[in-house]
């Protein structure tokens, strides 16, 4: 969820801070049961139950004592948790109020994205001038209280996130290191909880792999591009996520067939790139694409372009990473974010660059198929970041990881973890250069399912 000026200003620090005694008070009675069981119960029964049951009965009153331990040092980590949240948006929301006094007192309004107007439209010759000034000065400082404000919260959700996932855990050793949010056993038990009814990104190792290179290659960040092949998945990739098999090769098959007659227009690739917009990609960054004969993709006819976008997912990846780099080279305004980019790749259009510079990073309040899709945007993020963590830790990290989450489980259950994405659920070797372009001739399948693509995308707002 992204913080806006109405968010903050509405804000109440002080129930977090009440919230946070709450749990400091239930910390501190966890700490006294656990010590009287530990300290006082399982020392009485040492001395006057001796034999197999008294130790049975000392073992189960210790482990009493760790549960309470575990909870003890959860609780404080809550009230930690809720103590700097509350002082943070406490500092963002007296930044914010000073800066927007002062741009009051100068004739300024706002928008809930923070962004400043004159109210008073003043005639003045191009570039900076004295009227100016008060804008200059209070705009930075609003940005910088919402962006303290948002980075505050998006802080707290993770941990949040994580005391969620320990409510069944009962170490204290676990426990302390799990709190620690980016250790291998805290990213694994938050991706123990599932994806919240969300999708998979449903590709194999070479096309991750392509995400890496095309993010290296023009400095857009992998969550975007994920966030991309999630938006985008195509039907098929629900049947064969491998991109391998009968049912992967209709959708190809079906997605060209479509680009050379009835809808020459059609999207195409895992991306759902344009042709159109393919070619002008390929146009400006010719020497980036080359085929191993040495060729440029951009030599390639219509037909065979539609069919080389189809059959190569990576390089499709890598053309939409280049077509985000222009959008963002054309002009930052109304660019700036990630989330605005996503909304720009479906439709870059003046009237979509102002509603994205005046809303920002906040989509609630947008027409048209921008609000759903920004909300999965931003219900998808924490999966995407936690599987990006977690696919940067070592084999051994993820094993030992996966190892201690199962020492967590009733005997004989096994650890599952269900991340967004990541290499080990799809094996397969690699391709090391671009698939050749298929032959006209292309067979249809013997046996093919009839494809159920999700419900019909609504049109962007216009304004």
């Amino acid at each position: 969820m992204v913080v806006n000026v109405s968010d903050l200003q509405a804000a109440d620090p002080a129930a977090w801070r009440n919230a946070a005694d709450d749990a400091v008070a239930a910390a501190k009675q966890c700490d006294l049961i656990g010590a009287y069981a530990r300290d006082e119960v399982a020392s009485t029964l040492e001395q006057c139950w001796v034999g197999d049951t008294g130790t049975a009965a000392r073992t189960r009153f210790v482990k009493h004592a760790d549960d309470f331990e575990a909870a003890k040092r959860v609780l404080n980590k809550l009230a930690e948790t809720y103590d700097g949240l509350a002082d943070d948006i406490t500092t963002a929301q007296r930044n914010l109020n000073s800066a927007l006094d002062y741009a009051r007192k100068h004739g300024l309004s706002w928008d809930d994205s923070g962004r400043l107007q004159s109210e008073v439209p003043v005639l003045s010759p191009p570039g900076p001038d004295e009227s100016d000034e008060p804008l200059r000065h209070a705009q930075p400082l609003i940005d910088e209280a919402l962006a303290k404000a948002n980075e505050a919260d998006s802080a707290a959700a993770v941990m949040l996130r994580t005391i969620e996932n320990l409510t069944h855990v009962s170490d204290p050793d676990t426990v302390a290191e799990a709190l620690n949010t980016t250790s291998p056993i805290s990213i694994a038990m938050r991706l123990s909880g599932g994806l919240d009814g969300l999708h998979s990104i449903n590709v194999p190792p070479h096309v991750l792999a392509s995400v890496d290179r095309a993010a290296t290659e023009t400095g857009i960040s992998r969550r975007l591009l994920l966030a991309i092949l999630w938006q985008e998945q195509q039907w098929y990739q629900n049947f064969n996520p491998s991109l391998k098999g009968p049912v992967a090769s209709f959708g190809r098959f079906f997605n060209w067939t479509l680009a050379e007659t009835l809808k020459p227009d059609k999207s195409l690739g895992i991306t759902h790139i344009k042709l159109d917009t393919a070619r002008e990609v390929l146009e400006t960054y010719k020497e980036v694409f080359v085929l191993p004969n040495g060729n440029y993709v951009k030599e390639f006819d219509d037909a065979e372009l539609a069919k080389y976008i189809e059959v190569n997912p990576g390089e499709a990846v890598r053309m939409s990473a280049y077509h985000l780099l222009d959008i963002r080279k054309d002009s930052s305004y109304g660019a700036e974010g990630d989330k605005e980019l996503l909304i720009l790749y479906a439709a870059d259009t003046p009237a979509v660059r102002e509603s994205n510079e005046m809303y920002g990073e906040d989509s609630d309040e947008r027409g048209g198929a921008i609000k759903p899709r920004g909300k999965a945007y931003d219900d998808i993020l924490p999966h995407i970041d936690d599987a990006i963590l977690w696919n940067n830790l070592s084999e051994r990290e993820r094993q030992n990881a996966l190892q201690q989450l199962e020492d967590q489980l009733e005997s004989g259950e096994r650890a599952a973890i269900d991340p967004i994405f990541g290499p080990d659920a799809i094996a397969e070797k690699a391709p090391t250069e671009p698939a050749p372009i298929p032959p006209a001739e292309s067979r249809r399948p013997d046996a093919v399912p009839s494809p159920s693509p999700g419900p019909a995308p609504h049109p962007l707002e216009t304004g």
